[in-house]
């Protein structure tokens, strides 16, 4: 896995000797720390530079880039790598401990905890990933309404605006911590069939199915945004990190509409995955979604 960089302007290297960063012993001209690693340069003047470096690191420790056997490069290398003092680094590596990400050890050095690898769940199928969801997941209901349909939910299921329905919010965790959050809309006449009883840790789908619906095709829409505050805190990142946001639309085997999910999903606990197979139907082969 290659290793993150980072660009730097010429703004984030001429500081006031006045900021923090400055008031230490300024930072070694060499370019120490990790062997054959091209020095990383740091990317804005508004972000800290101390949480631009523990980011930087981070994914490093994530990635496994030192062994835990052997000690990390110490603080006057990684101040030269970044161009940066020493308390800067001494901040970044303090975040770093508190994430247990790293120990530091007064005479020997700082070493990296090794690495786990959590497991990502894989949503991208519909019936085939309720029971691995199910049994390696927990949720926790945060709501449980009857509401008039927003607009886009409206439109997106069909039905006219203000049209009464369910809407459910959860968020699912694993052993690791929560890793979604989900807003779900049913229309009538879905939404008399799924009950606080009967969906417990269910799939809102995997509850409508065994209450008999015929759940025929889905349209799912993928794209990425910013974790606002009430999200953050659920689950358990920064405001303004990044998610997946996922969209899908649930029909019936009649193509009518009969379940909204909005999905948004952490990108470091989640995999969205899809099988593609050659199609020889045609005279032009073509590679077809299964």
């Amino acid at each position: 896995m290659t290793n993150p960089t980072a660009r730097v302007t010429k703004a984030s290297r001429a500081r006031s000797p006045r900021r923090q960063d400055a008031t230490a012993d300024a930072p070694a001209p060499s370019r120490a720390g990790t062997p054959g690693r091209a020095r990383p340069q740091l990317v804005s003047d508004v972000v800290p530079r101390y949480y631009q470096v523990y980011s930087v690191l981070r994914q490093r420790l994530l990635a496994g880039a030192w062994p835990a056997d052997r000690p990390m490069p110490t603080e006057e290398a990684f101040a030269a790598e970044f161009a940066v003092a020493r308390v800067t680094i001494r901040n970044a590596l303090r975040l770093l401990e508190q994430e247990h990400l790293i120990t530091r050890e007064r005479g020997r050095g700082t070493f990296a905890v090794a690495p786990h690898t959590p497991e990502r769940l894989n949503f991208g199928g519909l019936l085939e990933a309720f029971a691995d969801a199910e049994r390696k997941t927990q949720v926790r209901l945060l709501s449980f309404d009857r509401v008039a349909l927003p607009a886009e939910a409206a439109q997106l299921l069909e039905c006219p605006v203000g049209s009464v329905g369910l809407a459910i919010d959860r968020v699912r965790s694993d052993r690791i911590g929560p890793f979604s959050y989900t807003r779900c809309y049913l229309r009538e006449p879905e939404a008399a069939l799924v009950t606080r009883d009967r969906i417990g840790n269910r799939t809102v789908l995997a509850t409508l199915v065994a209450a008999g619906v015929d759940a025929g095709a889905a349209e799912q829409r993928v794209s990425a945004t910013l974790a606002d505050l009430d999200v953050a805190r659920l689950l358990h990142v920064d405001v303004g990190a990044p998610l997946v946001k996922l969209t899908r639309i649930v029909r019936d085997t009649g193509e009518r509409p009969i379940e909204l999910i909005q999905g948004l999903y952490r990108p470091d606990r989640y995999e969205y995955r899809v099988k593609v197979s050659r199609s020889a139907g045609s005279e032009t082969p073509q590679w077809v979604l299964k």
